[in-house]
């Protein structure tokens, strides 16, 4: 696996310096040699050296164990070496896996792990508030559509990570009718799509991101294709998303506390935005200020966007008007607040102008606080 040996590298220097605080330590040096078979098909066979854990764990190959890659990850970029205990010939890391159920390394997924209270969702894995390239938003998504004739893929959407099989994004992504294309993938794990692993500039690498089948779209029943009123859909993927340092679930904001005029939010996704000519192959992101329901009024009104027979209070938000904005790509991108170190999404890219970036044009957005029962009810169960 690529992403294992990526992995390897950046530990191997942490394992090495393991063996030499080894004597007057609590690890005990086990030679491999003489470990008995225990049925466990010669895991021992070109590892180069292995030691002993403390507690209710094992030293065992991180691929036996993925349930603790997360924390691994985490603790291998603050330079914390406290879970490795050993490498073999290929220089694979093992690690002290936990042999019971242990909540600081489960990852296992319920339909209510986007709600924050849960301590399982809206986390990079990369320290540093001024931080802001690869891991920094783990949370997005690219939503592939593929061109029936030649097989290309294309990517004019974004959606986030609710779940290791659901994407949440806007209904008029799921539902898109572009000539000769359907939908067809979600992108998960890309920061970058000029390169493939990923890396930084600190010299971390994420795995090499994956376009997982979409198994189908459940968008809200009073979704209308062509209008924006209920613009929100979940895609199902037929495989379940492996949690890495580029992908991570995100919280949602299940009421609009403290969502106040002005407070800053950030959108991230892939897509033009208004201060540049060209659209960069990086992961794009934006603080823009939440801003009165009036001042999104006041631009769309006469446009017929926000008429409808079922459009209902509160459905949308209004974020943006400083005269920079994103602009085409963003459509189901995520706007996300971040408080206490936890990041939760509160709104979904519905529409914005045709006059991108202008002074007092906002864009539009879908409040996941309207909807937030709606999609705990569609998520499918695991």
């Amino acid at each position: 696996m690529i992403w294992l040996k990526v992995f390897a590298v950046l530990i191997v220097g942490l394992i090495s310096g393991i063996t030499n605080e080894v004597n007057g330590s609590d690890h005990i040096i086990v030679e491999t040699e003489n470990v008995k078979n225990d049925g466990r098909e010669n895991r021992e066979l070109g590892v180069q050296y292995r030691l002993a854990c403390p507690g209710l764990s094992e030293c065992v190959s991180l691929r036996e164990c993925p349930q603790i890659l997360p924390e691994a990850t985490k603790r291998c970029y603050n330079s914390d070496r406290s879970l490795f205990c050993g490498v073999n010939q290929n220089y694979e890391p093992y690690v002290c896996c936990p042999t019971y159920s242990s909540p600081t390394y489960a990852t296992d997924d319920t339909t209510s792990n986007f709600d924050k209270s849960s301590g399982s969702c809206g986390r990079s894995l990369v320290q540093g508030s001024s931080y802001k390239k690869l891991g920094a938003y783990p949370f997005a998504a690219r939503i592939g559509f593929k061109n029936i004739n030649t097989g290309h893929l294309a990517y004019p959407c974004t959606g986030s990570i609710i779940s290791k099989r659901v994407i949440l994004t806007a209904g008029h992504c799921a539902l898109a009718k572009a000539d000769g294309h359907r939908l067809s993938s979600v992108r998960i794990g890309e920061f970058d799509s000029t390169k493939d692993p990923d890396c930084a500039e600190s010299g971390f690498c994420a795995p090499s991101a994956i376009n997982h089948a979409v198994s189908h779209v459940v968008v809200h029943p009073d979704y209308v294709n062509g209008q924006y009123h209920h613009d929100i859909a979940l895609l199902i993927l037929r495989t379940p998303i492996n949690y890495t340092v580029a992908a991570q679930p995100i919280c949602l904001q299940r009421d609009r506390t403290n969502l106040v005029v002005g407070k800053r939010a950030t959108i991230i996704g892939w897509g033009k935005i208004s201060l540049s000519t060209v659209r960069s192959p990086e992961m794009q992101y934006m603080d823009v200020p939440l801003a009165s329901w009036d001042q999104c009024l006041r631009v769309y009104s006469a446009s017929g966007a926000l008429d409808s027979q079922k459009s209902i209070e509160g459905q949308w938000m209004c974020a943006g008007g400083e005269g920079r904005d994103v602009c085409q790509g963003f459509g189901g991108a995520p706007l996300l607040i971040t408080e206490s170190g936890i990041t939760s999404q509160i709104g979904i890219m519905s529409f914005g102008s045709e006059n991108c970036g202008g002074i007092r044009v906002p864009s539009v957005y879908t409040s996941i606080a309207n909807f937030y029962n709606w999609i705990q009810e569609n998520i499918p169960i695991e």
